[in-house]
């Protein structure tokens, strides 16, 4: 019987042990969840700081943040660029008052109803507009692709007298290419 009762205790002491470690286990993660959450936190803190300065000393903050500022100017500086390239390519444009991407075709925004800028109709050197809607197409297409109708060869081409005039152009995309190539640069076609 003083076997089975040292087994017991035995037991009753591992046991216990376990139980001990688990707690100190579960106490040093709840403290290690408590370091993460205050290093967030003061993290979070430097970093609004930092912002709250560089917001506030954009031209008059001391030497020692000269670089830094530098960087942050031009980090938001490329950032605003990829920004208009996404607004580009999805055709859009954000409305001052409210900040909705709007068609950059529309003349209100369909958020707030605010009226947009008029955009200058500058054809780009290497595009035109569609005759029948008006549509900004690249040179060389030869139906429009908002309305489909054919677009007319005529305006894409360029006389013989306006080629020798300037110099050798492409007459399929009107890109300026060298006297000696067989092949525009710019669109690939035979010449």
């Amino acid at each position: 019987m003083a076997f089975f009762d040292d087994f017991s205790r035995k037991v009753s002491k591992a046991g216990q042990s376990a139980i001990q470690k688990t707690k100190e286990m579960t106490d040093i993660a709840k403290i290690n969840s408590a370091i993460s959450n205050e290093e967030r936190k003061l993290h979070n803190n430097y970093y609004q700081l930092g912002k709250l300065y560089a917001a506030k000393h954009t031209s008059d903050y001391e030497a020692d943040f000269a670089s830094a500022i530098a960087e942050i100017k031009e980090a938001e500086q490329k950032l605003a660029s990829y920004q208009q390239q996404i607004q580009n390519i999805k055709g859009v444009v954000r409305c001052a008052s409210c900040g909705a991407e709007v068609e950059d075709r529309m003349a209100f925004c369909s958020s707030c109803g605010a009226a947009l800028p008029k955009k200058e109709s500058a054809i780009a050197e290497n595009s035109m507009r569609c005759e029948n809607c008006g549509a900004l197409l690249k040179n060389g297409m030869r139906f429009c692709t908002s309305c489909g109708k054919s677009i007319e060869t005529a305006a894409q081409t360029i006389s013989e007298a306006e080629t020798t005039e300037v110099q050798k152009v492409c007459p399929n995309c009107r890109a300026e290419i060298e006297d000696h190539a067989t092949f525009c640069t710019n669109c690939g076609n035979k010449l």
